[in-house]
């Protein structure tokens, strides 16, 4: 008579190899997913400063005396920026013009 069946230490290795492997892909789509995350805060950073920068060209005069402290709200009220969701609304920024660069600085203030 002949058994059609696995032995124990074969099932073990079976079941640590799958185990292996399950760790290895559940690691990998975490950190997939939290670099989403990272990329889009650094995505919503960048576009807060590009638009905090144009924003700042088109009142250098004022600019130029005195730093200004904003909001997001205020660059969509000006129509540089687009915030469907609010997602800006509540961020501060300082801007500040730089006389040896001659460039708008933008600081975010957290």
């Amino acid at each position: 008579m002949q058994n059609k069946g696995y032995t124990i230490p074969e099932l073990i290795i079976v079941i640590v190899v799958v185990g292996v492997f399950s760790l290895i892909a559940i690691s990998k789509a975490s950190y997939a997913f939290q670099n989403d995350n990272d990329i889009t805060e650094e995505t919503k950073e960048m576009i807060l400063i590009k638009t905090s920068k144009a924003y700042g060209e088109s009142i250098l005069d004022t600019l130029k005396s005195d730093d200004i402290y904003i909001n997001g709200k205020d660059l969509v009220d000006a129509g540089f920026l687009v915030d469907d969701d609010n997602t800006y609304s509540n961020v501060k920024l300082k801007l500040s013009f730089n006389e040896t660069t001659n460039n708008v600085n933008v600081e975010i203030l957290k």
